[in-house]
Order: C-alpha cells, then structure tokens, then sequence
C-alpha cells in the first residue's frame, strides 16, 4: 500500500490546545494496555550501560507521550535515564529540565528543531510515534543530523500500513469510551467531548487511521538511510514483533562508535 500524508487534526496548528491535549491523555492510556513501552525499552536498553545514569534527547516530545511509561521498564531493568523532552512549541505546563537531577523527566525550555538538534543536547535521541508526521524530507533530515554529529538516534512506531493493522483503527471509538476513565487526572472537556458530545472518538479515530496510512515501511526507511553511510556510524531497520498482534511495528535505530555525550 502506498504512503498517503494525509492531514491530521493534531498538526494543525489552530486546532484547540483542549482537544489536542485530550488527545495525546487518551494516547498515554492506551500505551498503559499495551507491551510496547516495555519492547522499547527493551531496545534501548540494548544501547546503554546498566547502573549508569544516561542521557535521553527525545525530539518532538509534545506533552511527553509514552516516555515515562518507557523510563520505568527501563528502571525495572536496572537503567538510570535522565530525559529531556523538546518540541519545537515546548510544553508550557511541562516541569523544565533540570541539569543536575538525575532520574528525571523535564522539558528543555527553549524549542528544538528535531532536524537542527542544539550541540549542546547530547545523548540518546529518542522519537516514539511521531515520526510519521514528518514528509520525506523533513524524515531525511531528523536522520541526517544524528549522522553528521554521530549521535545515536532510536525512531519507534506503534503504527503500520499493515492491512490489519488499518482494519482495526475500526475499534478505536470504543477504546476511546472504554480508556477514558483510566486516564490520570481526566478533564472535564475529556468527559463532555468523550461521553456527551462524542467528537473525541472521531477525531482520535481519524487521526488513528491516518498515521497507519503515513507510516514509513521498512523498505522506506532503508531508502531514507541509503545516502546516510558511513564505517562509523550503522543503521538497523526492521519491525518490532508484538504479541497477539498481527503485524510489526517499523523502527529505526542509528548509532556510532563510542558512547553519546552527556548533556552539559
């Protein structure tokens, strides 16, 4: 099936900032019932060193995602992280980025473009179901500037243009009724827009089945790091096997030798 970069209420950038947090809150609740935070984990644990604090960059952080679902399977694991979100509009509400804290999450105060990454934020860059909002070659770009600067880079889906994948974006509305409840700190607007005025369910739906359609293969992907060579720095492609689903899930890991800077 071929890439379709269709529109997205959360991309738009006069979309209300009630609804698209709605949004990412019931995203966060969903991720909760699945294993992925745990297989990330399980990646990434791969490239760090256990009972070491290590430094986390993750681009295109919104209000945080997944991420502390990830830090603590990675605790479960013995692995000390210290995350910094950036966004290129950070996070207002989000605790800032604390240089001397370790075990944390907290946003960088100052926007981040994921394709012009500061010099000064160094560490394992991470980009957990996001990718696919990215054109071709704004995606190029996130993964040529960890090339040039030889910095890891870790982009992970939790989407696929799998047939069966797309087919059961059909469920979405009822996991929108069913998790609401289970979301922490639930908002009036979550329950009006979710219950009495049921627009949330359509909008996370369309947004749902749009990302399958935008979802790079892995043949893609490999097309995309076919210029980015190097003896130095490796590329692994592939998709993540998840239990009781019928497809993969598309990754990309980028890393050079020698371990990645701590942020500064």
């Amino acid at each position: 099936m071929v890439r379709l970069h269709l529109f997205e209420w959360e991309d738009q950038v006069w979309f209300p900032a009630s609804l698209r947090t709605a949004m990412t809150s019931y995203l966060v609740a969903a991720y909760g019932i699945t294993p992925l935070p745990a297989l990330w984990a399980e990646r990434l644990a791969g490239l760090m060193r256990r009972n070491e604090a290590g430094d986390i960059v993750d681009l295109g952080s919104g209000s945080g995602g997944p991420i502390p679902l990830v830090v603590k399977e990675l605790g479960k694991r013995g692995f000390r992280v210290r995350v910094t979100l950036t966004d290129l509009f950070p996070h207002s509400n989000a605790p800032l980025f604390d240089r001397d804290k370790q075990d944390s999450i907290g946003y960088w105060p100052e926007p981040v473009d994921a394709a012009k990454v500061p010099s000064n934020l160094r560490g394992i860059r991470t980009m957990f179901a996001s990718f696919h909002h990215l054109p071709p070659p704004g995606a190029q770009e996130v993964l040529r500037d960890a090339f040039e600067h030889r910095q890891t880079i870790c982009i992970f889906e939790a989407s696929s243009r799998a047939p069966a994948a797309i087919a059961s974006m059909l469920l979405v509305p009822i996991l929108v009724l069913l998790l609401t409840p289970k979301i922490r700190g639930v908002s009036w607007v979550q329950i009006v827009f979710t219950y009495l005025v049921p627009i949330l369910p359509l909008l996370i739906f369309w947004d749902g089945l749009v990302s399958q359609l935008r979802t790079y293969s892995v043949g893609e992907l490999e097309e995309l790091t076919r210029g980015l060579q190097s003896p130095d720095y490796r590329w692994e492609i592939g998709l993540i096997q998840v239990p009781r689903m019928p497809t993969g899930l598309p990754y990309v890991i980028g890393k050079g030798y020698g371990n990645p800077e701590p942020i500064r």
